[in-house]
This record gives C-alpha cells, structure tokens and sequence, in this order.
C-alpha cells in the first residue's frame, strides 16, 4: 500500500500495518468487560483492540478492510471537494474543504481522527486489515468534529494532542493483540 502525506502540517506522523488471515469474531468476555466499563460498546476482535489500546496508550487507532481500499493507496489530505460520504454511524455527510481526510487513492475512506467510512468497514468478510495510527493537528480535529458535531473517543484525544512518538508503539500493540 503506498501512502501519501499531502499536508504535512495536518498530518505529522502515518503509521501503517497490514495483518493477512484476520478471523472476524467476538471479543474476549474480559475484553469486551473492560472496555464497556470505559464507556466504549464492544464491535468484533479487531475494532475492539484498537479502542482497547487507544485506552491503554492515548493513541486513537483506525482498522479498515484492506480489501475494501481498491486504489491500495492511502492519501491524507483536505478534502477537495464537497462530497458526500457515509461514516461508521451511518449518516451520510457532506465534506468541506475544511475537512482533512484519508483517501484509498481519489476516495475518501474516513475523516482523519474523528471516524471512519463504511466504505472501508472491517466486517465479517474481512481477511486482511490495514491499522492506521498517526499523529493529526489538534485544531484540524477539532474543526471538523465541531462541525459536522461528530465528537469520538479519537476526536476527544486528537483535539487535546497525542504523543508522536507514540504511533508505533501503539501500532504493535494493537497488531500484538490481533495476534493473540
């Protein structure tokens, strides 16, 4: 998968690994414990361990079906263009060029640290997943969720800053747990 970083300013840092031969499943009952107490609703295997080490680190992650991201080609950058496009929760919303977004290629696939696309969804089918943890600017976050008032676990994180350095770090941890 080739990555491309547009604005450099917006996005610091893009960490990316992919993991072939994923099982979509249920969550551990202690993982889905644990991360309940915190608030965040349990998804499968895979969403699930990367909130669980966005808990653990402060670091947001992002999973997508890597079959989903035809191009093979992610690109950060402002959106160009007013479009719309469907995020995780299902609502269809409308881009601004005020909105930084990760692309496969010409096609946005989520808006950057706030929530992704059902474009991109990892689901039952999904076999191979490319994890994102990068490092996007506060105020860039916060625009685009006080916009479209679309506040998540990321977004509350990305708004207040998140370590750098920290992307890799988490990155092995959620591809750890995967693997487990």
């Amino acid at each position: 998968v080739a990555l491309k970083i547009e604005d450099a300013a917006q996005c610091g840092r893009y960490s990316a690994r992919i993991v072939d031969e994923v099982k979509i499943a249920s969550s551990s009952p202690l993982m889905r414990f644990r991360l309940e107490s915190c608030g965040i609703r349990a998804i499968n295997n895979v969403v699930d361990a990367t909130n669980y080490v966005m808990l653990e680190t402060g670091q947001p992650l992002h999973a997508f079906d890597l079959a989903r991201l035809a191009a093979k080609q992610i690109v950060v950058r402002i959106a160009r263009e007013n479009r719309r496009f469907t995020t995780l929760d299902g609502v269809e919303r409308e881009l601004s060029h005020e909105d930084l977004v990760i692309c496969d290629g010409d096609t946005p696939v989520a808006l950057a640290g706030v929530m992704g696309g059902m474009n991109s969804e990892v689901g039952g089918t999904t076999r191979s997943i490319l994890i994102e943890s990068a490092n996007f600017a506060p105020a860039a976050i916060r625009r685009t969720a006080k916009r479209l008032v679309l506040h998540s676990e990321a977004s509350h994180r990305f708004e207040r800053g998140v370590d750098p350095e920290g992307t890799l770090r988490a990155l092995d941890r959620a591809v750890h747990l995967i693997q487990e």
